[in-house]
């Protein structure tokens, strides 16, 4: 009860002691600018949201235990960004530990997180769908590792739970769009799920290298202009760091030594095109179910360009000898000065070796298909927490309240720790980068095949195999899965419908 007491005190004592800014969320909820900076080189102060829940203000659970199921987000911090044990000074950890006890006192629950860094994740759910027990009242994970629990009934319709609002700015209603089947939704994500931000890609440039090949290659003397134009397309971006290539130790091959144009790995970024270039496999049919709708002349020469880059490139990075490049060559060789451009997640920004980068480094969306597309959009790496609660819950209503109460707080905490706070204060110098950032969080797009990967048979991500083995029989590919696909839908139709009581 003591430590209950001290957690209001200290989330009180935030609350009322932040000072407002302009920022948005990742579906774009208004914000009060109260106190912009005055400086392109102040780092932005902490945003708070003020819109509230809808939560009884008289709510009161008793007392009683919410066990929740997750997996722990492995990242390069070994982050749990769902609880946290004690407060340490980090911004983002103690705002996670504030939510949880903020919402304990407000609800009169208490939140009991069984990780999987302890226990099997997989099994336990297994144990628990198939056994009819109310052990865990929530489940989160990665969404294509619960889409198969969707199909076999397993997960509650969402819109039937009192108290979960989905439709508040702190669910993503873009996600919620692409999840729902036939007017159901069986999980969400949003505030809640850091890592839906730190997933997400973009580019990252050096500005000692733009400068120096600025003489030559103009534009690359501002970057940011060609962005606010609506110009910055992947052919620019090849244009201008595609012929950068220098034989730093002088062996006259093209190894981890020299330096580069471009750093695009040839992993899992390869799948970030999809959003970027406003790709879809999943169409719907009218009852709200899933089609094969994909439109391949678009496709084909999106995986083209890509392709191109990855294998044919001058100076690009990319090729077999940096295939262990995503986590440990990129970062290392980034801060090191060996490339001009750089694609990665937005995480990479938290790494040592980005944080002590001696020169400077500035952030861009990921380009455009064409100047004719008109946004710029963002893809997360499938590895981001969605949240959603089994049928064998005995009281999802409470589940909901306790989701809601933990997504509105983040909303208007820990998201904007996150931010303003951790990325765009802690570490960056860059007011642009800074901005970029909102971008790159504002245009998070995906399509439902990469939430339902049970159902498109990994569609989308079969092109990703095809670019990394050099393949580029593109046509082939897609004829060959689309009936495998097509029948994998109807049969799974008839699955959902009758497990979920459709129809």
């Amino acid at each position: 009860m003591f430590k209950k007491i001290v957690s209001l005190i200290i989330c009180s004592l935030i609350l009322f002691s932040v000072t407002a800014c302009s920022s948005q969320t990742p579906d774009g909820g208004t914000v009060t600018d109260t106190k912009p900076s005055t400086s392109e080189q102040e780092p932005d102060v902490t945003t708070i949201y003020y819109e509230p829940d809808k939560l009884p203000d008289s709510l009161d659970f008793g007392g009683k235990t919410v066990n929740i199921l997750s997996n722990a987000y492995n990242d390069a911090r070994n982050l749990d960004e769902l609880t946290v044990e004690s407060l340490n000074s980090e911004p983002i950890n103690d705002s996670m530990y504030n939510r949880e006890r903020y919402v304990e006192d407000r609800l009169g629950v208490e939140i009991v997180n069984f990780s999987d860094k302890d226990i099997s994740f997989s099994n336990e759910a297994v144990r628990q769908l198939n056994s009819g027990e109310d052990t865990y009242a929530i489940f989160t994970t990665a969404a294509h590792q619960l889409a198969p629990y969707v199909i076999d009934g397993y997960l509650t319709d969402l819109y039937t739970v009192d108290y979960l609002d989905t439709e508040m700015p702190w669910w993503s209603q873009k996600f919620s769009t692409e999840a729902e089947i036939e007017d159901s939704l069986y999980f969400v994500t949003g505030s809640l799920s850091i890592s839906l931000m730190r997933n997400m890609y973009a580019v990252f440039f050096n500005k000692s290298i733009a400068e120096d090949y600025s003489a030559t290659v103009s534009e690359l003397g501002d970057l940011y202009a060609i962005v606010e134009r609506g110009d910055w397309t992947f052919d620019k971006f090849v244009e201008l760091g595609g012929d950068i290539y220098e034989d730093i130790n002088g062996d006259q091959i093209a190894d981890g030594e020299d330096l580069y144009g471009i750093m695009y790995p040839k992993s899992l970024p390869l799948d970030a095109i999809w959003s970027g270039f406003d790709l879809r496999a999943f169409g719907r049919d009218e009852s709200g179910w899933f089609t094969l709708d994909v439109t391949t002349e678009k496709l084909f020469a999106s995986m083209e360009k890509l392709d191109n880059l990855i294998h044919n490139i001058k100076g690009s990075a990319s090729g077999a000898r940096f295939e262990q490049g995503l986590n440990d060559v990129c970062p290392v060789m980034f801060s090191s000065g060996q490339f001009l451009f750089m694609v990665h997640w937005l995480e990479i920004i938290e790494t040592p070796e980005l944080r002590n980068m001696t020169s400077d480094y500035g952030i861009l969306p990921f380009p455009k298909y064409d100047s004719s597309q008109k946004e710029y959009y963002s893809y997360s790496h499938d590895q981001y927490r969605v949240f959603s609660i089994p049928t064998t819950n005995s009281d999802p209503d409470l589940a909901g309240a306790v989701l809601e109460a933990m997504a509105s707080y983040s909303y208007r905490e820990t998201v904007p720790t996150y931010l303003d706070v951790a990325l765009k204060g802690k570490y960056m110098s860059d007011a642009s980068s800074r901005k970029t950032i909102d971008l790159v969080v504002n245009g998070f797009k995906l399509d439902a095949s990469w939430i339902y990967l049970n159902l498109s048979m990994e569609y989308p991500a079969s092109y990703r195999y095809m670019i990394m083995n050099g393949e580029t029989s593109f046509s082939s590919n897609h004829t060959k899965a689309m009936k495998k696909v097509q029948l994998n839908l109807k049969t799974n139709k008839a699955l959902y419908e009758k497990n979920n009581k459709k129809g």
